[in-house]
């Protein structure tokens, strides 16, 4: 079993909690937008977690 990526789960609290900050401080930043950055960086996130990178490893042999 693999160990849960607690520092991916850390990543996106601190990326959301930055966007959040950024869409406080720029009103004009839409909702939409804010969410789309958001699904966007978890995606980069999950680009990383151990899963995916042995899926690619596999892939590429």
């Amino acid at each position: 079993m693999l160990a849960f990526p607690f520092l991916h789960v850390i990543a996106l609290m601190t990326g959301g909690f930055l966007i959040l900050v950024i869409k406080k401080k720029y009103q004009k930043l839409y909702k939409t937008e804010a969410l789309l950055i958001f699904i966007l960086y978890a995606l980069l996130i999950a680009l990383y977690t151990e899963p995916v990178i042995t899926l690619i490893k596999n892939s590429i042999d």
